[in-house]
């Protein structure tokens, strides 16, 4: 009768119970005005190049207003944004507005391309962006935000969020500390 209780935590504590996927969102509320974001946010799993952190009012943010909170990145000083990924990512999706329309594309490790979405124009308000690995097999390695015409510092994004398969040797890691946490509480338990 010991054990069901420690059967009961161990099997809380696995991926089945938690699920096997972790959503991030990022809302760019973090960081001051024209920070140039490079791996602010690499422990979310996300490196980005070419891209600047705005923050309204001190951007024309009536014409390209942010989805949430005040602040967004641009395209700048380059197009397009990349965005890195260093775990297995499913899916991306996020919001922009821009004059010109923007291509959102997802490549693979390869650098084969496994979705694009083309979105249209739009100014003094957003649209939503998704692309997801398509190929089931291959996860989204980066993904790249461009603006229609490649023009520098005229797009803005807001509300950038994706999905991370944690790797099957996270689960090994967690599984074997558990497994020794039970040996310890059993033993103590024990005497």
């Amino acid at each position: 009768m010991k054990r069901f209780p420690l059967l009961v935590l161990l099997l809380s504590c696995t991926p089945l119970a938690f699920g096997s996927q972790l959503t991030y969102t990022l809302n760019f509320e973090q960081l001051p005005e024209y920070t140039v974001i490079t791996n602010q946010y690499s422990a979310d799993y996300v490196t980005f190049s070419d891209t600047m952190q705005l923050v309204a009012p001190d951007y024309d943010y009536f014409d390209f207003p942010p989805t949430s909170g005040s602040g967004v990145i641009t395209n700048d000083p380059n197009d397009p944004i990349q965005l890195n990924f260093s775990a297995a990512i499913q899916n991306v999706s996020g919001y922009y507005a821009d004059p010109d329309g923007v291509t959102v594309t997802a490549y693979d490790a390869a650098n084969n391309v496994l979705d694009t979405f083309d979105g249209a124009a739009v100014v003094g308000s957003d649209l939503q962006f998704f692309v997801t690995d398509s190929s089931n097999s291959d996860p989204i390695s980066y993904v790249t935000i461009s603006d229609d015409t490649q023009s520098p510092d005229s797009e803005t994004v807001d509300d950038i969020s994706y999905t991370v398969t944690p790797e099957p040797g996270t689960f090994v890691l967690l599984g074997s500390g558990l497994l020794g946490l039970a040996g310890v509480v059993r033993r103590k338990f024990a005497r």
